[in-house]
């Protein structure tokens, strides 16, 4: 056998037992305790992008508007109309568009003068580059990279808006085995980020560690983190992964990642996600999509009418960035 046709047999090969991009379903919920009580849930999407499948070959759908009137099949304009309605892309805009050079800014060679041109001129190259970008990240922040998959739980841009409170990053070794866990923070206001990097010991780990990045304005920096993190693959029964391939839909995972957060006067909140994938086709994307199109925008503004509530409503006092507790207008509540 010719050298090249055995290398690309040994990448289909290699492809073939990665776990599938795959599309994440949830809920997202944040409780607060103190200094009032605040609590709500709602839906919640991820993009779980196989990062290392991605930049191995294994790429993305591409997905646009399906014309189902039977008049409009017919007309010769059709296959030009479904075109002009691009539902997903790895490649250029669309109602929702993986671009790969949203993440991990900061490690990117040109993030001080960035080119950004909103399109992917080469979606493979660029998944490379987003790759070692993690490989770096996972090694300053775990002291080792994964060996395995890393899968991204990202949110992509809508409308050509990117907007993420927080991406998740997980890495796998080769059987699979939960390893690696990097956290993409971001704070709304303020629009920095921050990593917070954890080694998983399988399927359930725990961890804490004092905070030191400044995410909400209504709370202190001198708190402590204590997170809960459950990452199990999924034996995938429902009707959206029947009709797949049931090798891979076996591979999608059920993800839980909570966060509690206390200080000197106790629990303060509980927030996290509860995610179930299933893989991501062309059927899922549309079904996702229909009935979440705008959820970028729908965030942000839950974001913001929350912290008018919580301001406004329940008077709790506003806390300025790095501000500690003692500092602040909540010390005596």
């Amino acid at each position: 056998m010719p050298a090249k046709e055995q290398l690309d047999n040994d990448k289909a090969t290699n492809i073939a037992t990665m776990m599938p991009h795959q599309l994440f379903h949830g809920t997202t919920w944040h409780s607060r305790l103190l200094p009032s009580v605040h609590k709500f849930a709602y839906p919640y999407r991820y993009w779980g992008i196989n990062i290392s499948a991605l930049a191995a070959g294994h790429k993305l759908p591409e997905v646009n508007a399906g014309i189902n009137s039977k008049l409009l099949k017919k007309l010769p304009f059709n296959q030009r109309l479904a075109k002009a309605l691009p539902l997903f892309s790895a490649k250029h805009k669309a109602l929702q568009q993986f671009y790969a050079n949203d993440y991990l800014q900061e490690n990117r060679e040109d993030h001080k003068n960035p080119v950004d041109k909103y399109t992917n001129t080469n979606p493979i190259d660029d998944a490379q580059a987003l790759k070692q970008r993690l490989t770096q990240a996972f090694i300053n922040h775990t002291g080792s990279a994964p060996t395995g998959d890393v899968i991204g739980m990202l949110v992509c841009r809508n409308m050509g808006i990117y907007f993420s409170p927080v991406n998740f990053y997980l890495g796998f070794d080769e059987a699979q085995t939960p390893t690696h866990l990097l956290a993409e923070v971001s704070n709304t206001p303020w629009n920095k980020r921050h990593y917070y990097g954890f080694l998983l010991e399988g399927a359930e780990t725990e961890f804490g560690h004092d905070k030191d990045f400044h995410v909400s304005p209504f709370n202190p920096i001198d708190q402590r983190y204590r997170w809960q993190v459950s990452v199990k693959q999924e034996a995938t029964n429902n009707a959206v992964a029947k009709h797949e391939d049931k090798t891979q839909a076996n591979k999608t995972l059920q993800v839980r990642i909570a966060i509690d957060i206390s200080d000197v006067r106790g629990e303060v909140l509980k927030t996290g996600v509860k995610m179930t994938g299933v893989p991501m086709t062309a059927a899922t994307i549309n079904d996702s999509l229909r009935k979440n199109p705008l959820m970028n925008f729908t965030s942000l503004s839950r974001i913001y009418w929350h912290a008018f509530k919580l301001y406004t409503i329940k008077k709790v006092p506003y806390i300025n960035y790095d501000e500690k507790l003692a500092d602040s207008q909540q010390k005596g509540k």
